[in-house]
């Protein structure tokens, strides 16, 4: 509920605590001048007591609800409506397919190698990392990934492989893993390992060259048995590195698009009111994008809009549809850029847009990496992200000739009080207001069908009259304004009340000299007002 629905709820509320205090004070009053000694006859007073007196001050309005406030040096007040949406995250975009290599090395036994003695061999291997097509992968720090190693052999003798892999380091120690393959009596001998590939720094394309390989050494050594020699031997290593996620990956990742789902940013300024014949002078609409992938990003919106009652308007400008957006270097790992784009009245139709009272703003699009096709280094970690942070801020700089506010409070009184010795109340309300629009407030009461049977008062009540603006540019109010007006609750009215079942609080307003000048809302504007209200009632001794 909007705070101007609050105070005219406030205001009706303490009406009614008032009738209520003077109905229970009935009783009391007897009792304090022991009427009932008395016998027969009416009596007919009146009484006059303060509701409630207060101050609605801009301060403390914003300062209880900051989040939808912005006051600029000068004082003047915008209201903000703020949203944030994550786009994508580092692992859920940039993903590391699972790799494969397989390959063969053939060795023979030394002629006339001795029992007990041993034949060492050394091979190097060259395993292509492949990436997606068109992607460079050059670097990775893994998180998680699991490196499956499977030896199979036909040497018919004790034997074991050493594998090295120098590009492949943790804590700055490179990857070696022993496999021990034992001859037991029958050949092939297969021996499957698994190695954890967390916190490993892989290096994939090193010292200038970009082919995507690694190279491995193989150290195999052949314990000679009593078993015959069968050379040649061959050895089939099968390798699979799977299920790799990463802290940090760097290299070229081509191009790629991301959708950014439709998103809905509630202004309830405009709702439960309606405006008539008024103009806001100016209006911003900020998208303050901050990311965190190394790699240039376009942003396009295919849809940027506003819906009220179903109806909807497009925001055009010339920054439109598509945008690029900034970006860490390599020296800023783990940091975001931001980049602040701004629809405002020199750009964009958003002033025509927000003076169309909107109750929802839209927005959806996509991002696409490295749009202009450039092969340039990119790098990506796993917190990396892309956020949009949108901002709505409608400042308090315009006018309007009418703009209503209702309010519907469900109510059942009918057995709470003594009404029918109630005649009349008048209620007086006192204001001293520094605002530059004035007030006014009708109560409807309903059945329980919303169908209305009467008012609570016989006009429209005003509350308070505008101050009045000073000269352009500021508009600042410097003289309060003071009112007095009193308005009546008669005996009929209040036994319509007793029977209600709604009441719809209807609160008018409009800008100094029936809107037809400029004013603007600043932090230090107040209102200040006193109700008191006089009855009118019976009792019987």
């Amino acid at each position: 509920m909007s705070k101007s629905n609050m105070d005219i709820k406030y205001l009706l509320l303490s009406i009614l605590i008032g009738i209520i205090t003077l109905s229970t004070l009935d009783s009391c009053y007897k009792e304090r001048l022991k009427i009932h000694k008395f016998s027969g006859g009416s009596w007919n007073p009146e009484m006059a007591v303060p509701l409630f007196f207060g101050k609605l001050d801009m301060q403390m309005v914003v300062d209880k609800s900051e989040d939808y406030w912005y006051e600029d040096p000068n004082g003047l007040l915008s209201i903000v409506y703020r949203s944030e949406q994550i786009t994508q995250v580092g692992n859920n975009v940039i993903d590391i397919p699972n790799q494969q290599f397989d390959s063969t090395v053939s060795l023979l036994l030394p002629i006339g190698l001795p029992t007990g003695d041993s034949a060492l061999y050394l091979f190097q291997l060259n395993a292509e990392f492949a990436p997606p097509t068109n992607e460079r992968f050059d670097s990775i720090l893994i998180k998680e990934g699991d490196f499956i190693i499977e030896i199979s052999t036909n040497i018919n003798h004790d034997s074991y492989v050493d594998l090295i892999i120098p590009d492949f380091t943790r804590y700055g120690v490179p990857l070696k893993q022993k496999i021990d393959l034992p001859y037991s009596g029958s050949s092939p001998t297969t021996v499957t390992k698994t190695i954890s590939l967390a916190d490993y720094w892989v290096k994939i394309n090193t010292n200038g060259d970009i082919d995507n390989k690694i190279s491995e050494f193989i150290n195999v050594l052949i314990k000679k048995g009593n078993q015959a020699d069968n050379s040649p031997y061959s050895i089939s290593l099968s390798q699979e590195i799977k299920n790799i996620t990463y802290y940090q990956l760097f290299g070229y990742f081509d191009q790629y698009t991301v959708d950014i789902d439709l998103q809905k940013i509630d202004i309830s300024m405009f709702n439960h009111s309606a405006i008539f014949d008024a103009s806001l002078e100016e209006a911003m609409l900020k998208l303050n994008f901050s990311n965190s992938f190394g790699i240039p990003v376009d942003i396009t919106f295919d849809s940027l809009y506003v819906e009220k009652d179903g109806g909807t308007k497009d925001i055009t400008s010339n920054l439109l549809p598509t945008f690029s957006i900034n970006y860490p270097d390599i020296n800023n790992v783990g940091y975001s850029d931001s980049t602040i784009i701004i629809f405002n009245q020199d750009n964009s139709n958003i002033v025509d847009v927000i003076n169309f009272f909107p109750q929802k703003f839209f927005y959806s699009g996509s991002s696409t990496a490295n749009p202009l096709g450039d092969v340039i280094p990119n790098f990506v970690v796993d917190t990396s992200k892309i956020s949009i942070q949108t901002e709505v801020e409608i400042p308090l700089y315009g006018r309007y000739i009418v703009y209503e506010l209702t309010d519907t409070t469900s109510i059942n009184l009918e057995n709470e009080y003594n009404w029918e010795e109630i005649n009349s109340i008048d209620v007086n309300f006192n204001t001293v207001n520094h605002f530059p629009f004035d007030a006014s407030m009708q109560i409807y009461l309903t059945d329980t069908n919303y169908i209305v049977i009467d008012s609570l008062f016989s006009d429209i009540v005003p509350l308070t009259e505008a101050a009045i603006p000073g000269p352009p540019p500021e508009y600042r109010v410097s003289i309060p304004e003071y009112y007095t007006v009193t308005a009546s609750i008669t005996n009929q009215r209040l036994q319509n009340l007793k029977y209600a079942a709604h009441m719809i609080v209807s609160g008018k307003s409009s800008t100094y000299d029936s809107g037809t000048k400029v004013v603007k809302i600043y932090s230090d504007y107040s209102i200040d007002f006193q109700v008191s209200m006089k009855v009118n009632y019976n009792t019987d001794f």
